[in-house]
């Protein structure tokens, strides 16, 4: 009796979870834990192709440092390169290899949730199998362009848990605009290549930069470091 009960409970949370999941969660869990694991990869190309890019350069080959630039940001996004520049084939044949592996347990693990949810009441509904088809196609196919989605709206504090003293909003296009309430400073920003850095440059020629982690952005300041949280 006591096992029969063990199981009807684990057959009823089982149950409960897949009910209380979603595509939306499931799409959102996938593009955090695929971030993750293929960042410091995504670090470790950027280091190794830059040289290769100054390379080029310093050899007068501006259209291959040029072509090489491209296709890196484009492996950096996780998008395919049909033919790499010369120098860097067996570079993006080896980070294709490594980041397959990397990407392979958070698909395995965000597909099975897909499979339990589709087994589900809810996921017989029209709508939810039409997102999970969606949502399926991205994971299987190794995006990680999620993560590039940078929240617009920030909260700049003295500490992450301190009280709000600035707006900041990196809005679209790279353009900056900072309102404490009195004063607006604007300026530009922009990302770095493996989403982990964000460079804040004010037309007063104040430049910051960011380091973002999970919704929190670190500030090295010459006044000392702050923080800008995700609103």
């Amino acid at each position: 009796m006591k096992h029969l009960l063990l199981t009807l409970l684990l057959v009823s949370l089982t149950s409960a979870t897949a009910l209380a999941d979603s595509p939306e969660a499931i799409l959102k869990d996938y593009r955090k834990q695929a971030v993750k694991a293929v960042e410091r990869l995504n670090q470790s190309l950027e280091k190794t192709a830059t040289p290769m890019i100054t390379k080029l350069v310093s050899s007068g080959d501006t259209a291959g440092a040029e072509l090489l630039t491209a296709q890196l940001k484009a492996k950096l996004a996780g998008e395919p390169v049909a033919a790499p520049q010369a120098s860097a084939v067996q570079l993006f044949s080896l980070y294709d290899e490594a980041r397959a592996k990397a990407l392979a347990p958070v698909q395995k693990s965000s597909i099975a949730r897909i499979d339990s949810l589709l087994k589900t009441a809810g996921g017989a509904k029209l709508e939810t199998v039409t997102e999970l088809g969606k949502v399926r196609e991205e994971i299987e196919a190794g995006k990680v362009s999620g993560d590039s989605n940078l929240p617009t709206e920030w909260a700049y504090k003295r500490t992450p848990s301190d009280r709000e003293e600035a707006a900041i909003s990196l809005n679209p296009g790279g353009k900056l605009v900072m309102n404490d309430g009195s004063v607006k400073k604007t300026g530009t920003w922009r990302r770095s290549a493996d989403k982990g850095i964000v460079t804040l440059l004010f037309e007063d020629g104040d430049k910051w930069t960011v380091e973002i982690k999970d919704g929190i952005g670190k500030i090295q300041r010459s006044i000392g470091v702050r923080y800008m949280v995700a609103k």
